[in-house]
Parts: structure tokens; sequence; C-alpha cells
């Protein structure tokens, strides 16, 4: 957005860009850090003879369905990691459609100026699609979790663990569809 903003303005130092990156990754340690304190292995015995072996999350105040730890935990992950992500995404891709659909040049643009700006505006379809399929595959995944603490009975359901684990799918995949949208945007 800066640069589509501000396209005379100079770039970020070296040391701000170094001083944002580590920021990023400290932060996202930080988001992931329960995860590590209070993961566990649990081993669950069928009536059949049969165990079953999990690596799940294991709170001070219980099961991951039944804690309010946890619940705080999925919601924070909900707004940091899909929300605030979602609104910046608007607001900035909105403004950079307002900027390079609504400036006009003074006097008149050359062939190679007109393909430039084009070539911009190429770049807003994309950009949206990029948004959307980035809301559509996490949506499920985040609020699997919150649905499932209000409705703790849907995990008596046999084919609650396929319906995860589809959620899970869709939302790791998030990833590998946005090659193939730039792809075919911007040709």
């Amino acid at each position: 957005y800066v640069i589509v903003a501000n396209p005379l303005k100079p770039r970020s130092s070296k040391k701000v860009t170094t001083t944002l990156v580590l920021l990023i990754w400290f932060s996202a340690s930080l988001l992931a850090m329960p995860a590590l304190i209070f993961s566990a292995t649990l081993s669950f015995e069928f009536m059949n003879g049969g165990t079953r072996t999990v690596c799940a999350l294991l709170w001070p105040d219980g099961y991951a369905t039944k804690s309010k730890m946890d619940y705080i935990y999925n919601i924070v992950l909900f707004v940091v990691t899909y929300a605030i992500p979602m609104i910046s995404m608007g607001i900035t891709y909105s403004l950079m459609a307002r900027i390079l659909w609504g400036s006009k040049q003074i006097g008149e643009m050359t062939v190679t100026q007109r393909i430039s700006i084009r070539a911009k505006q190429k770049v807003i379809p994309m950009l949206i699609v990029v948004t959307v399929v980035f809301g559509i595959c996490w949506l499920p995944y985040h609020l699997y979790f919150i649905y499932v603490y209000h409705n703790l009975h849907v995990t008596a359901n046999e084919y609650i663990q396929h319906l995860y684990l589809g959620f899970y799918w869709l939302a790791m995949a998030n990833s590998a569809f946005n090659p193939f949208i730039y792809g075919l945007l911007n040709k």
C-alpha cells in the first residue's frame, strides 16, 4: 500500500525492515507458546481393549473442549490470525483501489503511462480474490473451535473428526491456492 500511495517516498531502511520481521516472528512465537507449553500425549482405552494415543492441548483448567483458557486462546487466535488480517486487507486493498482507479493524470498520458496504470489496476481484482479465498479457507477452521466450545455435544458425533480434518485441510490449502490465483489472474 505504501508504495502505491507514495511511490516517490524512499523505502524502509534495512534496519526498520529487519526490526519488523523480528517483531512478526516474536509475535508468532508468542502466539504459538501455549500450544508448546500445554501439549500432551493422552492415551484412551476403549471397551474393546484397543487404545488410541493422541496429541492434545491439556490446559490447567482441563481438556481443550471444556477449558475456558482454550476458548479464550481460540478467540485470540481468531482475532489475531483472521479478523485483523481480513480487516487490514480490506482497508488497504480498498485504499489501493481508490488510488489506482481514482487517480487522474494531469494532461495527456503517454502509452507507457496507460500500460503502467492498467497493469496496476489488474492487481486489485487479484488481491480481492486472494482475500476472499483466505476468508473462505480459514473461517470454518476458526469457527469450529468456537462452535464446539458452545455445543460440546457435537463432539460425540462419529463424523466430527472428519469435519475437523476437512476444515483443517481447507485452512492449510489456502497457501496452495495462492500460486494458482496469481497465475490465473496475472495473464
